[in-house]
């Protein structure tokens, strides 16, 4: 009678765990974030373009759209909503009449920090008990994973554009 072998697991890809355990973070991160800015009135998206230009003034449009890594065309919704709501305003640029820059007004600036403190107050949760040795490896760390898929990124374009032009 011919022996059966047991049945072979698939392994995983090296990193594969560590990567589900920050996609996890990641996502409980933004459920509990997006259920404290709900009671603001706000989205996660909201708080990214806020903090963004609380701590960028004079950011342009499309500079705030790359940053935010959101399209161009929600980002002027988005805007369009705000400057309603009282929120930002535009300035025509100094050297490019073209190119109008984003401020937040006072009421923006006010909720942009209420908001971001609210950010905060889930980033301390998020990281209690975690030492600053700790934090700076798992900064060091994800730098470098977002500097290499930054360049698998790159790469990709470029081989989209080659195939393009066969």
């Amino acid at each position: 009678m011919k022996k059966s072998n047991p049945p072979k697991t698939l392994s995983s890809p090296h990193g594969t765990q560590a990567w589900l355990s920050t996609i996890r973070a990641y996502n409980l991160c933004e459920a509990s974030l997006s259920a404290r800015l709900a009671l603001q009135g706000l989205r996660v998206g909201d708080l990214e373009v806020l903090a963004t230009l609380a701590t960028t003034p004079g950011i342009s449009q499309m500079e705030l759209a790359a940053r935010c890594f959101i399209t161009k065309s929600a980002v002027s919704m988005l805007l369009a909503q705000m400057e309603a709501e009282g929120l930002v305003s535009r300035a025509i640029d100094d050297v490019d009449t073209r190119t109008k820059r984003l401020l937040l007004t006072a009421s923006g600036k006010q909720l942009a920090a209420l908001a971001m403190q609210t950010q905060a107050e889930v980033v301390e949760v998020m990281v209690e008990g975690v030492s600053d040795s700790e934090i700076a490896i798992i900064d060091r760390v994800m730098r470098q994973v977002s500097e290499r898929l930054e360049n698998l990124i790159a790469a990709d374009k470029k081989i989209a554009l080659l195939k393009a032009k066969i």
